[in-house]
């Protein structure tokens, strides 16, 4: 099954059911949040993730590269060149889903749960990094493990899947750091 081939429609509805699950561990429910996170999942998460991932699968370096890269470790032969082992895609897929994205999604909620004349960037954005840099280190385990199932075990044309899964565990993970710590 090719990338192209799978149903569009899915992470319109995996993306929002994973953060609904959260919702109800946290005694609350949004419509509008869901809404948000079905249109960012249907037309930003799926563009970008599966990019990301193809780039890691096929990215590729000279021998000369390798050797010279710091990191040639995270790297195997490959016909002629090297490329990423599933550490290097690890990694990668990590850095991909760090802080940043992770202050990036925490904004599309705060932005369609809070009225707009209640946001202050200028507040909001430190204090959107704060919690994505606690969220990113609290999950780092699952991270890991996420990470390496996806980059490591699942043939490229599903990694998209695997990721859409883990962010929904991740969602619920959040949710209930959210609430116990």
């Amino acid at each position: 099954m090719s990338q192209s081939a799978q149903p569009r429609w899915i992470p319109w509805v995996l993306y929002p059911a994973g953060d609904g699950i959260a919702q109800l561990i946290l005694g609350e429910f949004n419509v509008v949040r869901l809404l948000a996170l079905a249109f960012v999942g249907g037309l930003v998460y799926q563009a970008e993730t599966p990019r990301w991932f193809r780039w890691l699968d096929q990215h590729r370096l000279s021998p000369q590269q390798a050797q010279r890269w710091p990191w040639h470790w995270l790297t195997q032969p490959h016909e002629t060149q090297y490329r990423l082992n599933w550490l290097g895609r690890m990694l990668g897929s990590m850095s991909f889903f760090s802080p940043p994205w992770i202050m990036r999604h925490m904004l599309i909620l705060k932005v369609s749960t809070t009225p707009w004349h209640d946001i202050a960037l200028a507040t909001v954005l430190p204090d959107l990094w704060m919690a994505a840099c606690k969220s990113f280190l609290t999950n780092l385990p699952i991270g890991i493990v996420g990470n390496y199932i996806i980059q490591a075990r699942l043939p490229l044309e599903y990694r998209f899947w695997g990721s859409i899964c883990m962010s929904g565990i991740m969602g619920i993970a959040f949710a209930l750091a959210y609430k116990f710590f």
